[in-house]
């Protein structure tokens, strides 16, 4: 990470943001592959899955990884190729589908979440209960302003083609 200095606190505060969130990201992933061969998503995805009895839909599941609806479908695809998910038809609404964890998912994660609570030290270590607090407030409030310029973003019109 390069340090880089600006006279303005608040465009430190950004460019401090955008680095950190890139280099947390890469070494989640590294850590992951690493120790399962899993993505950082996948591991999200797997969780996700544990924490609601095995079983989402692809929308709930596009929620909990932060991911468009429609990149789960290929996430998913990944998934069942590697025999950690399957997929079967909703019986009261042959429209959608369900997304259940294998025991090989299940496995998987159970391998890959000691590797999460072990990044989650790294990551997270000298920050306490009350700073974690602040820094989640914060956090959301970046979210949701992202959410809202992009949202606002693609909204816009599109410029006419020639």
């Amino acid at each position: 990470m390069i340090d880089v200095y600006h006279e303005d606190p608040v465009l430190q505060a950004f460019m401090l943001f955008i680095q950190t969130a890139r280099q947390v990201a890469k070494y989640c992933d590294s850590r992951f592959f690493q120790a399962s061969h899993l993505s950082t998503v996948k591991y999200i995805a797997l969780k996700a899955l544990v924490i609601n009895g095995g079983t989402l839909t692809h929308s709930d599941l596009a929620v909990w990884t932060d991911t468009e609806r429609h990149n789960i479908t290929t996430l998913v695809g990944r998934m069942k190729t590697e025999g950690l998910v399957t997929t079967e038809r909703n019986e009261d609404d042959k429209r959608f589908s369900k997304i259940r964890l294998t025991d090989k998912g299940r496995d998987l994660f159970l391998q890959a979440n000691p590797v999460a609570l072990g990044l989650i030290n790294d990551v997270m270590s000298g920050i306490g209960k009350r700073e974690a607090a602040q820094l989640e407030r914060l956090l959301s409030v970046l979210k949701e302003n992202t959410k809202r310029a992009s949202e606002k973003e693609q909204s816009k019109p599109s410029p006419p083609s020639e």
